[in-house]
């Protein structure tokens, strides 16, 4: 038996990763038996985005005239019962009688010059199956046993392709699953290779990013502390991160003009992230996530606002002080005086039946904490 073309099995090997790859086999393969079309059909019903017609030659221009024929046709079926990696045709299979009284035959396969379809068994359980056709026309002769048994030697090869292609695909959408997911996360999230790159970075850490206010991406994309000892602390726990022994460590960023400051963690990036293709290409060695404060003032008040049952700005007030900020660094940011966010701090504390800033803090951290576990 003759040897697989090298190229076609090339072709097969890009058709994985490639749009359009197995178009070009299909055009390969019929040219490879003289043919005037061929079909590469993949159906899994419980998984219709993975579902796959693809036609080359003269089908393409005639698939809307099949699709009126497609439920009489009888070769599908009975190709697809054949032993999985096996291949025949259509003249091999139904008795002369039957192909003239068939009215596919007849009424479609006829009047665009196709006289017999040579097809492969790829792939079949149940409703699952996979076929690649191959239609010859009437001015070549009858396929034979050796071009049947050289298809039969291609389907194999094929059927792998087509797994590989499948969990391909079942792979990206797992990439845009996983990083829309961590794209609506509230906090800054960056991964990075060993040496500091980013491989993806989130919306929230770009909107910090933007600001400007303290915590900067460099043109590499890596994160720059604009403080020069938030930078330092930063950087030697991204050095420690990517040794197996790490743990990871917290790190502070100071913010430039409104007080406050970030807080950030730094960690080895779990096996299972390296899963998924991120924007760059490459392995995601160290995690880090940095804490928005403006996000999670805006969350929390709303939370402290209905549950405690206090004022919006006494909410966004006790909200603050319970992400660690202090009365006038709250009054700068909201551009208020001093005296009013002690009288919002009073109202907080008559709504709540607290004695002292301390256990009103302490109430609010709880009931943070308590509100993030249920969700």
């Amino acid at each position: 038996m003759a040897e697989i073309d090298p190229i076609l099995l090339d072709k097969l090997s890009r058709a994985v990763t490639e749009d359009g790859g197995f178009g070009e086999v299909l055009q390969s393969i019929m040219g490879t038996f003289g043919c005037a079309s061929a079909t590469l059909v993949s159906v899994d019903p419980l998984a219709p985005e993975s579902s796959l017609t693809l036609t080359a030659g003269l089908l393409p221009e005639h698939v809307k005239l099949y699709h009126e024929f497609a439920s009489i046709d009888p070769a599908p079926i009975i190709f697809s019962r054949m032993p999985v990696g096996t291949a025949s045709a259509t003249d091999r299979i139904f008795t002369p009688d039957e192909l003239r009284e068939n009215v596919f035959f007849q009424e479609f396969m006829r009047p665009i010059h196709l006289a017999e379809t040579m097809c492969g068994n790829l792939f079949a359980d149940g409703e699952r199956f996979a076929l690649i056709g191959l239609q010859r026309g009437g001015d070549r002769r009858a396929f034979d046993d050796e071009e049947i048994a050289a298809v039969g030697q291609l389907v194999p090869h094929i059927a792998r392709a087509l797994k590989l292609r499948r969990i391909f695909e079942n792979m990206a959408a797992m990439t845009h699953a996983a990083q829309a997911a961590i794209d609506r996360l509230p906090a800054g999230v960056m991964l990075l290779d060993r040496a500091g790159t980013a491989l993806f970075v989130n919306a929230s850490m770009r909107a910090i990013a933007r600001r400007g206010d303290g915590f900067a991406l460099d043109r590499k994309g890596r994160p720059f502390p604009i403080d020069l000892t938030a930078r330092r602390d930063l950087e030697r726990l991204l050095a420690e991160a990517g040794s197996q022994s790490s743990v990871g460590g917290i790190f502070t960023v100071p913010r430039a003009d409104l007080g406050g400051r970030y807080t950030g963690i730094v960690a080895p990036v779990p096996a299972a992230f390296n899963d998924v293709v991120w924007q760059r290409r490459g392995r995601a060695e160290i995690l880090l996530i940095v804490h928005d404060p403006d996000s999670r003032s805006r969350d929390a008040a709303e939370i402290l606002q209905r549950a405690l049952n206090l004022t919006r700005a006494a909410a966004r007030l006790v909200a603050a002080l319970a992400a660690d900020d202090d009365l006038q660094s709250f009054a700068d940011r909201e551009g208020i005086t001093i005296h009013t966010a002690r009288f919002h701090l009073r109202t907080a504390l008559a709504r709540t039946g607290t004695g002292t800033q301390a256990e009103l803090v302490r109430v609010a951290v709880r009931l943070l904490r308590d509100v993030a576990m249920r969700g």
